[in-house]
């Protein structure tokens, strides 16, 4: 289980990162252009390294299972941008987070998953920890997060939570086959209406991002990538529950690079959040 906790904390890490670029890109374009710049720029990894890669084997359920998985993961970006953009990045991203992680555990442990009390336990406290994080926010910070930002917050983490189950009922010979679906779908549904979005109908240029904000989207996309093949190898390593639910913990450092980056400072219900997640990769690993 070990090399699966692995996995799933570093792509904890990289979402973390890859949300905190978005968000930071978000509020200065639009979401989706955000969202279009981000599938592009993930969608050159995951092809180069799908190149390097021995040759993908899709079934006919599997592909099934990859097109359910591509649309909720492109639903669930594009939701979860424009809740970043409408809300507070620490309320919104937690909340995401508690969904995305609950889902695909519950459907595993239903499925008859079975695993050690530490480990229950372990996965609990994770749960509670990301809770923990979005709740230690003050009157007038939940007072930033109108309506919409909170109904898209729950629309991405089911989107995700469907698209991890999907992606777990995907055969080992698929390869990167669902990821390059995904990144792929994102492009040519995202593209055409970020184009749009930038120059209107007749061609002329709207408000065009500046460098800096076009470079944070790129590079949220290429975090983004290595985030979404590490969790595929953590769902792969198994159990999903697991993966699911310690790669969930990208708030905590999404938080801290919000803490070290921008100067906000942490609230006491975020550093017991942060502790919290820290032992629950602890106890999760104990046999």
């Amino acid at each position: 289980m070990v090399p699966t906790i692995l996995a799933a904390a570093t792509a904890a890490a990289l979402f973390g990162g890859a949300d905190f670029m978005a968000g930071l890109a978000s509020r200065r374009m639009s979401a989706v252009v955000v969202a279009a710049l981000s599938y592009g720029a993930g969608l050159v990894v995951v092809g180069a390294v799908a190149l390097l890669s021995p040759p993908m084997h899709l079934a006919g359920q599997d592909l099934r299972w990859c097109v359910v998985s591509s649309a909720a993961g492109v639903v669930g970006v594009v939701a979860l941008y424009a809740a970043l953009a409408a809300g507070r990045l620490s309320i919104v991203s937690p909340l995401t987070a508690g969904l995305a992680a609950a889902g695909p555990a519950l459907f595993d442990i239903a499925r008859g998953a079975r695993l050690q009390v530490t480990a229950l336990a372990g996965l609990t406290l994770a749960v509670v920890a990301v809770v923990v994080v979005g709740a230690g926010h003050s009157e007038r910070e939940r007072k930033d997060m109108p309506l919409a930002a909170i109904v898209l917050a729950v629309v991405a983490g089911a989107s995700f939570a469907v698209s991890i189950v999907a992606l777990s009922l995907v055969g080992v010979a698929a390869g990167l086959a669902p990821l390059l679906m995904q990144r792929t779908l994102g492009v040519v549904v995202l593209t055409p209406i970020a184009l749009f979005l930038l120059f209107g109908r007749r061609g002329r240029v709207n408000t065009l991002p500046d460098r800096r904000t076009l470079a944070l989207a790129v590079a949220a996309g290429l975090v983004d990538s290595m985030a979404t093949m590490a969790r595929l190898a953590a769902i792969r390593l198994g159990p999903l529950a697991v993966a699911a639910v310690i790669g969930g913990l990208y708030p905590v450092s999404t938080i801290l690079l919000a803490h070290f980056i921008l100067g906000e400072r942490l609230t006491a219900g975020e550093r017991v959040g942060v502790a919290m997640a820290l032992a629950a990769v602890v106890l999760t690993t104990l046999p």
